[in-house]
């Protein structure tokens, strides 16, 4: 059976996912190697290209956190 694992990329807000993220690091928590971070401005502006690029170049999920 194989280890197979779906790649996800996390579009996170700058202002609140990705300090969370970045507050987990520094506490030294862990995550998934497979989770692809992406920060980005805002995620109520983000457009839906940047999912459907991701999807296109070989995700299997996409997370929107903001």
């Amino acid at each position: 059976m194989s280890q197979w694992e779906p790649k996800i990329i996390a579009f996170l807000c700058s202002w609140c996912s990705y300090s969370a993220a970045d507050l987990a690091g520094v506490t030294r928590l862990q995550y998934p190697s497979n989770i692809r971070i992406i920060r980005i401005p805002c995620t109520g502006r983000m457009s839906a290209k940047f999912i459907l690029d991701a999807l296109r170049h070989g995700a299997d999920g996409i997370w929107v956190s903001g």
